[in-house]
C-alpha cells in the first residue's frame, strides 16, 4: 500500500545518495596534486607533508578513505575543511551559515515560479492559439533560452545601473540563523528583488509548458466532457473536475527542478555578491578544499532528493487512485 511505496522511494533515494557520494569522492581523487602543498604552502618540507596526509588519512588506498567517509557520513560527519582559513572545522560548522541564505531564496522563487506558471499555463490551456497563447509561448521562450549569469547581468545593467530602481548587490547579512536571510528579505525587499526574478524566470519556462499540455490534455477527457453534458459551468468543469489532475505533472516537475534552481543560484548569488552556497562553492573550489565541496554537493542532491519525495506525497494527497493503490 502507501506506506510500501513510500519506503520504496525511500530507500531509492538513499541509493541516489550513496552514487552522488561516491562520484563526489572519487572525482577530486583523479585531479592529480598534492592537497597537503596546497594547504602548507610551496615551502613546506618533505616531512610535513607525510604528517599531514597521515593525520588526515589521506595517505590510506582510496576504498580505506572512502569507506571512513561513508562511516563518518552514517554518523552525521561530513569532514573537515582543509581549507587554510577554516582548517580542520567541521564541514557542517562552515557550511551552516551559507545554506539558509541560499535555502530561502530557492524556495521563495520556486514559490513564485510555480504559482506564475500555473496561472499563465491555465490561461493558455484554455485560450489555445490565441494571441494570448502565442505571445507568452514566445516570451517563456525566449527567456528560458537566457543563462542566469546572463539574465542576471541584464537585469543589473537595466534596472540597477540605468533606471536606478534596485541595488545592484544585497548587503552582508549580520546574522547566522536560519530565520535572518527571510528576516532580511523582508526588511530590504528591494536588494532581493533582482536576485529572485532571475531565479523566478529560471523556473516558469519548464513548468508554464508542462501546465499548458497537462490542462489541454485533461480538457478532452471522457469526465470532463460529461461534466460539460450534464450542464456544469464552464468555471466548475475547469477548477472542478480538470485543474486537480492537470497540475498532478506540475507537481512532480517540482522536485526535479530543484537542482537546476541551485545551480542557479549558485551563479546569482556570486554576480548579486550574496554570501551563500554559490560563493562558498566558489571559494572552496578555489582552494581545493574538497570535503566542503563534497559536503555542499551532498546537500544539494539531499535537497532533490526530499523535493522528489514531497512531489510524490503531494500527488499521493492530489490523486485518490495513488492512495488506494499505492502504485504511481
Amino acid at each position: 500500500m502507501m506506506i510500501g511505496y513510500f519506503f520504496r522511494r525511500i530507500l531509492q533515494g538513499i541509493g541516489v545518495l550513496i552514487g552522488v557520494s561516491f562520484m563526489t569522492f572519487l572525482l577530486p581523487s583523479l585531479m592529480g596534486g598534492n592537497i597537503a602543498r596546497v594547504v602548507l604552502g610551496p615551502h613546506a618540507t618533505t616531512q610535513a607533508l607525510k604528517e599531514f596526509l597521515h593525520s588526515h588519512g589521506l595517505d590510506l588506498p582510496f576504498y580505506l578513505q572512502y569507506y571512513h567517509y561513508m562511516l563518518n557520513l552514517f554518523h552525521g560527519n561530513l569532514g573537515y575543511s582543509t581549507n587554510p582559513g577554516t582548517l580542520d572545522v567541521s564541514v557542517w560548522t562552515v557550511i551552516y551559515p551559507y545554506l539558509p541564505r541560499t535555502l530561502w531564496l530557492v524556495i521563495i522563487s520556486l514559490l513564485f515560479s510555480t504559482i506564475i506558471s500555473i496561472v499563465i499555463g491555465l490561461f493558455q490551456g484554455i485560450k489555445r492559439n490565441s494571441f494570448f497563447d502565442h505571445s507568452m509561448t514566445f516570451l517563456i521562450f525566449l527567456l528560458f533560452s537566457f543563462p542566469a549569469f546572463l539574465f542576471s547581468l541584464v537585469t543589473i545593467i537595466v534596472f540597477s545601473l540605468t533606471l536606478h530602481w534596485f541595488p545592484p548587490s544585497i548587503d552582508q547579512p549580520t546574522a547566522n540563523s536560519f530565520f535572518s536571510p527571510l528576516v532580511q528579505m523582508w526588511n530590504y525587499p528591494g536588494q532581493f528583488a533582482l536576485p529572485l526574478t532571475t531565479l523566478t524566470v529560471l523556473g516558469i519556462g519548464g513548468l508554464t509548458r508542462f501546465m499548458r499540455g497537462s490542462i489541454l490534455e485533461t480538457m478532452v477527457q471522457d469526465y470532463v466532457r460529461t461534466a460539460r453534458a450534464k450542464g456544469c459551468s464552464p468555471n466548475r468543469v475547469l477548477f472542478r473536475h480538470a485543474f486537480r489532475n492537470a497540475v498532478l505533472p506540475v507537481i512532480t516537475i517540482l522536485g526535479l527542478s530543484l537542482p537546476a534552481l541551485f545551480g542557479g543560484a549558485l551563479i546569482t548569488e556570486r554576480i548579486f555578491n550574496y554570501p551563500g552556497m554559490g560563493q562558498l562553492t566558489v571559494a572552496s573550489t578555489n582552494v581545493r578544499d574538497v570535503p566542503v565541496v563534497m559536503g555542499l554537493t551532498l546537500m544539494v542532491t539531499v535537497a532533490t532528493v526530499l523535493g522528489n519525495l514531497f512531489a510524490d506525497i503531494g500527488i499521493a494527497i492530489a490523486d485518490p487512485r495513488i492512495r488506494l493503490t499505492g502504485k504511481r
